[in-house]
């Protein structure tokens, strides 16, 4: 997944973190299965994969993802994912309907800033009524996402 968003987006950390929230939970709501299986953390700045830094650093010490590093004027950092020549995206370790789920949000949000997709983030419940103590997220709360 993280590959396919390289890919066809190069998100920043921020943005690919909500790309993988809405691709496993709209996926759940319509099969009852997410995509990864992995567990989401509500944190600030939105719903994320838990341990995400762990995955993130993982995939880039095996070669199957770069990050560029951009400082900014305000002193903050930004990493931002980009597919590697010698790795390309997978597709045939996805069901056609995964595919579609990811295509379907990729699209939604190619034009989203990552600010945008924060806020969208942050209407959702899956996200609000689990902020506060950062807890993981139950995919059950996939049935009431609005942001897709």
């Amino acid at each position: 997944m993280v590959v396919f968003f390289a890919e066809k987006m190069q998100p920043w950390k921020t943005k690919l973190n909500k790309l993988l929230f809405y691709a496993d939970f709209a996926m759940y709501r319509q099969t009852g299965y997410s995509i990864s299986g992995i567990s989401y953390r509500a944190i600030p700045m939105g719903p994320v994969p838990n341990n995400f830094s762990s995955l993130f650093e993982y995939m880039v010490n095996s070669d199957q993802i770069g990050i560029n590093c951009t400082s900014f004027p305000d002193g903050g950092i930004g990493e931002q994912f980009i597919a590697l020549p010698n790795r390309a995206f997978s597709s045939e370790i996805f069901s056609a309907g995964e595919l579609e789920a990811l295509d379907g949000i990729a699209t939604r949000f190619a034009d989203a800033s990552t600010q945008n997709i924060i806020d969208l983030s942050h209407q959702e419940k899956a996200w609000s009524e689990n902020e506060k103590d950062r807890n993981l997220i139950d995919y059950r709360y996939g049935f009431e996402l609005v942001g897709v």
